[in-house]
């Protein structure tokens, strides 16, 4: 047996061997999904089943598909392309729209709000930050359910109308914001897989360079995927079935994104010769943790199946009110830092992110140091800063020692040292360098500066930042994907989560599913925590439904 198929479990040896024809993949929290499919395109590789330029491998974010890039490359594979929908579509847009289009491809837009100031004043609409916001998660709600601005009116009576706007005027308003970016000659995010869409569609012989070009698709976190996505996907496939897709229907929580775990479970009635492989083993969880996971989603087609020693119990958390769970919480943190759990395998988890509020002030007064996650790592000032200065350092003495440079670069232009400060907003900030330093002083001895600077670059382009020794705070949209030792779950109470606005039988299946993430983030320690009212006064709140009976 390969040595490829050896370090697999049985379940994931059955992916790896399913090469051929459409294949589903049913994959639980921390079943080793991406170890799986890894393998799957390595094997491929290595029977000689797949040319690795003939693989794209599909994920969601950056990091994952810098990940999936990583593993592969740690396998002997390398020339997968592992992109995300977005890049992959961009891509393509570049390569083609000279020829079908003319010119340059247009530019893409970072953000909607400066075009969308302009409408509103043109048309002399509200121009505040909540109206702004507003229209653009409109606009983006109907371009990835691929509908038309003219189709829009169909929809717009069952739509919450930002403050301010009659559905006219916030049509209208949708209308200008797409003549002006059509008079720039640009496209905004959702417009890069539209566009994409359309000119294959448009274009047969594009098309057909496209499925020469990727003859094996591989999706991941297929559960997330668009209509728009969908559709691009089926233009990508053209007539062949050889596409794997994998994904937990448990962990649909994007459905405001136009997420649809439909496509994932309909999948073998699309393809009736499908192979679907249920990944029900989970490796992240205790017993303890799994029990409570299975719990939140009693119906779900996939049950975990823990494998790790029994763990502690999973505790309930209750207090007076807001401030007093935050310093329960932040009281119990200090305690398993000192007990010696690092501080970079704990997080704290909550529904909304004004919840981090408390949390931040009780975590700072115990000294304990924190990170609010959605601060990308790469885009701080100092970062960029201290990169640039290597950068320019691997020019003039490409030979430096990696550990020397940074330590240099540190010493004379951030005036930092080795002793952590006390004050927690510094701390927040020394933590950033510090993530540098370890990651510097981990390099091998020979690595220069310029081998710095380009892992620096590599984990830059693929969002992967180095580790900070800081407990994590995050939403839990924010933190799929991720995992910690000790996990804390706030404001598990009735009206924070769910949230009250969630009254639909979809919006409290999403909560529950988004309960279910969270949870399954836990590898050992497990707390879930609410508070009976907001302040020491107001309206009294309930336990949380999501919290199993039995718990507490």
């Amino acid at each position: 047996m390969s040595a490829l198929l050896e370090s697999l479990d049985e379940n994931q040896r059955r992916v790896a061997l399913a090469l051929v024809g459409p294949v589903r993949v049913l994959a639980g929290a921390g079943s080793g999904k991406t170890r799986a499919i890894t393998h799957r395109i390595a094997y491929g590789v290595e029977t000689g089943v797949y040319s690795p330029d003939k693989v794209l491998a599909l994920s969601f974010t950056t990091k994952a598909a810098g990940e999936m890039k990583f593993r592969l490359a740690s396998l002997g594979v390398t020339g997968v392309a592992c992109r995300t929908f977005h890049s992959a579509a961009l891509a393509q847009l570049g390569h083609f729209w000279p020829d079908r289009i003319g010119g340059a491809s247009p530019k893409v837009r970072a953000s909607k709000a400066q075009l969308l100031t302009q409408a509103a004043e043109q048309l002399r609409l509200p121009t505040s930050a909540e109206v702004l916001r507003a229209v653009a998660g409109e606009i983006e709600w109907r371009k990835v359910r691929l509908i038309s601005p003219e189709g829009y009116r169909d929809f717009v009576a069952s739509r919450p109308l930002p403050t301010g706007l009659s559905a006219d005027s916030l049509i209208g308003m949708m209308e200008r914001y797409e003549s002006l970016k059509d008079d720039r000659r640009e496209l905004d995010f959702e417009d890069v897989l539209i566009a994409t869409l359309g000119l294959l569609t448009a274009t047969p012989w594009a098309a057909t360079q496209v499925h020469e070009r990727y003859r094996f698709l591989v999706v991941d976190e297929y559960q997330d995927v668009s209509p728009v996505q969908r559709a691009l996907l089926e233009v990508w496939r053209g007539k062949r079935s050889d596409v794997c897709v994998v994904g937990d229907p448990n962990q649909t929580i994007y459905s405001f994104a136009g997420a649809n775990a439909a496509f994932l479970l309909g999948f073998e009635r699309e393809f009736p010769d499908a192979k679907t492989i249920e990944l029900d083993t989970t490796y992240r969880s205790t017993p303890e943790i799994v029990s409570v996971a299975n719990a939140v989603v009693p119906d779900s087609p996939l049950h975990l199946v823990a494998t790790r020693d029994h763990g502690p119990t999973v505790r309930v958390l209750s207090a007076p009110h807001d401030a007093a769970e935050a310093g329960a919480v932040a009281a119990d943190i200090r305690r398993a830092i000192d007990r010696g759990t690092p501080a970079r395998n704990i997080a704290v988890l909550y529904r909304i992110n004004a919840q981090s509020i408390a949390l931040e002030a009780a975590l700072g007064a115990a000294g304990v140091p924190f990170r609010v996650r959605g601060a990308r790592y790469f885009k701080d000032d100092s970062v960029r800063r201290a990169m640039t200065i290597l950068g320019g350092m691997s020019e003039t003495n490409p030979t430096m020692a990696a550990g020397d440079a940074l330590a240099l670069v540190l010493r004379e232009h951030f005036n930092w040292i080795s002793k952590p400060p006390t004050n927690p907003i510094e701390r927040q900030s020394w933590d950033i360098l510090a993530a540098l330093h370890t990651l510097a002083e981990g390099m091998a001895p020979t690595a220069t500066v310029r081998d710095l600077r380009d892992e620096l670059l590599r984990r830059a382009a693929d969002d992967l930042e180095p580790a900070i020794d800081a407990v994590t705070l995050s939403t839990v949209h924010a933190a799929k994907g991720l995992e910690w030792d000790t996990v804390f779950v706030i404001g598990m109470s009735e009206g924070l989560f769910p949230l009250s606005y969630a009254v639909s039988d979809a919006a409290l299946a999403e909560e529950r599913r988004l309960t279910y993430v969270a949870v399954t983030r836990a590898e050992r320690e497990l707390t879930l925590s609410w508070a009976e009212r907001p302040g020491e006064t107001g309206n009294a709140r309930q336990r949380s439904r999501f919290i199993p009976d039995g718990l507490g």
